[in-house]
């Protein structure tokens, strides 16, 4: 574990009832060695190996890139919007279907980071707020998480919802979220919104630098901010600890770790 920011992290003291968390969901909730939610959808024995092998080069071509943090901004959004718009239109063209998907989902794909259900379970037990907010397929993180008897109503999912008709893919039901415009602001229902804008603190937990970009600028000062860094650890941490509070490696990335943090507040 390395703290980047102690003196914030002393100054915010959490209680029960004034703080909520945000959530990114693959590689975050999910474990580093999870499939993300866009593979995770996708039964390849139904789809085929030429389905799998167009995911795999879009992945090998666009997935370094994601994680280049000596890229301009806006240049790398240019291609996540190019990665993403590609996976969707596999999606359309390999004719998804929702059948297809509960069934690939329930061949454990996608597998929680240690300690991230026992985590949503507390948060739970103790009401706080809890929003997902991520560029994967809102249809799998919803699926899973009831699969795993773990979707509670303090559970809020912002993401890439596939609406479906008689089993079969339609559209997606609003503006592309990738993983550069994953901001929270204007994407809640007004109820939570009005909720949320009345705790004095929050939590975020991301897997890339990026993530941070979740909470609105005007409220990071008083958000603890957790990032787990998944990969190229030496090429990575600097940009990590510029931008979150405490950065979780290896065997410390864990929610056990987020927990020890929430209890000394608490």
């Amino acid at each position: 574990m390395r703290y980047s920011n102690t003196n914030k992290l002393k100054q915010i003291q959490l209680e029960e009832d004034n703080y909520y968390v945000i959530l990114d969901f693959d590689k975050t909730i999910t474990s580093k060695t999870s499939l993300d939610s866009w593979m995770a959808i996708l039964d390849f024995e139904v789809y085929g190996e030429e389905c799998k092998k167009e995911i795999e080069e879009l992945n090998s071509q666009y997935a370094p890139i994601e994680l280049d943090y000596r890229l301009k901004d806006k240049v790398k959004e240019q291609y996540m919007a190019k990665w993403y718009q590609k996976s969707m239109d596999l999606l359309y063209k390999y004719q998804l279907t929702h059948s297809e998907l509960q069934k690939a989902l329930q061949k454990e794909t996608l597998k929680f980071r240690k300690g991230a259900k026992e985590f949503l379970q507390k948060l739970y037990e103790k009401k706080v707020p809890v929003i997902i907010l991520s560029a994967g397929i809102g249809n799998a993180i919803e699926t899973f998480l009831n699969n795993e008897k773990c979707y509670y109503d303090n559970i809020y999912i912002i993401s890439n919802f596939i609406e479906f008709k008689e089993d079969k893919m339609q559209k997606f039901t609003a503006s592309l979220i990738h993983s550069m415009n994953k901001k929270i602001e204007g994407r809640l229902p007004e109820t939570l919104q009005s909720m949320i804008d009345k705790k004095q603190y929050a939590i975020l937990c991301g897997d890339i630098v990026e993530d941070i970009q979740m909470i609105s600028r005007e409220k990071i000062d008083r958000t603890i901010t957790v990032g787990f860094l998944n990969e190229k650890i030496k090429e990575n941490l600097k940009f990590y600890q510029q931008n979150y509070d405490i950065v979780l490696t290896e065997e410390e990335a864990c929610f056990q770790e987020v927990e020890k943090i929430i209890n000394i507040k608490i």
